[in-house]
């Protein structure tokens, strides 16, 4: 234990991680950070004595009792979640640095990595377990698709008519915030018990079949499904004016390369919560790494 040096260390990720380091910092920890993206100066100090800025991802991994991770941990199941490539590590080089008696925290863990970072001796801990921190989540998700729709949409919100395909989560919340903005909202999806609870407080909900018969009626489309559902049949029945929004999990459900070939603008927009609410999304991670640990 006498290598443990520091109480955290916080890597790699979007501004997320660079806020969960201030905030625990200010709780008057000691940390490590290593390969974390860009920031203001005034968001971490650079003068802080609690901060530690890494040399190696050696010395950031080794060195903490517990070792901080982005939410998602990994976007290609090799590679560390980070921000810029010159920092970019295998998730095969973080375990093999990891020491036993340490605890890991990251969202969205392969279970591979799980699997052998716990017989190293290491207490690994996942965000996405946690059935609250998603749903906390999934408010800065909704904030900031409805931000890249105003964005990128000449047309307001108001009284449009909207489509968001899942309700899961993340879709939920995404048609709450489009209701508060009195925006017409259909919701689709192939789940029978989603498409009761959407009925609650949709316009409409239907089955994920009715979509290229209904798809030319909406102005905005926000789509939540991991899986490549709006491709060239649907797409070819839009209207060229529409707007998607897609915030599924990489490579993202919409066929880009065909929406792009018919003039339909398409933006696929992961990790909005880092780019759009990091320090509300921080203090989430923050308050889940303190229950599990006190």
């Amino acid at each position: 234990m006498s290598s443990f040096l520091y109480d955290f260390s916080v890597l790699g990720g979007d501004m997320r991680q660079v806020f969960l380091a201030q905030l625990l910092a200010e709780s008057g920890n000691s940390l490590c950070c290593y390969a974390l993206p860009s920031y203001p100066k005034d968001v971490l100090s650079e003068e802080s004595p609690m901060i530690h800025r890494a040399v190696s991802l050696k010395e950031a991994c080794a060195h903490s009792r517990t070792v901080l991770f982005p939410f998602p941990f990994t976007q290609n199941g090799s590679d560390v979640s980070v921000k810029e490539d010159r920092c970019r590590f295998s998730i095969q080089s973080v375990l093999d640095l990891l020491q036993p008696g340490q605890a890991f925290f990251a969202g969205c863990i392969p279970p591979h990595f799980q699997k052998a970072a716990r017989e190293k001796g290491i207490s690994v801990y996942d965000y996405s377990d946690d059935p609250a921190l998603p749903v906390f989540n999934s408010i800065a998700t909704a904030e900031g698709a409805v931000c890249e729709a105003i964005l990128h949409s000449p047309f307001h919100l108001h009284k449009s008519q909207c489509a968001v395909l899942g309700f899961g989560k993340c879709g939920r919340s995404i048609v709450s915030s489009l209701k508060g903005l009195s925006a017409n909202v259909s919701v689709f999806t192939d789940d029978v018990n989603e498409l009761a609870q959407a009925f609650l407080i949709a316009d409409e909900s239907l089955p994920l079949s009715a979509l290229a018969d209904h798809v030319k009626t909406f102005r905005f489309v926000f789509n939540t499904i991991p899986a490549q559902f709006i491709h060239d049949n649907i797409l070819k029945n839009m209207n060229r004016s529409a707007l998607i929004i897609d915030i599924a999990s990489s490579p993202g459900g919409v066929d880009l390369e065909t929406a792009r070939r018919l003039g339909i603008p398409a933006f696929h927009c992961p990790g909005l919560p880092g780019k759009y609410a990091p320090a509300s999304s921080a203090q989430y991670l923050k308050d889940f790494i303190q229950a599990t640990l006190y």
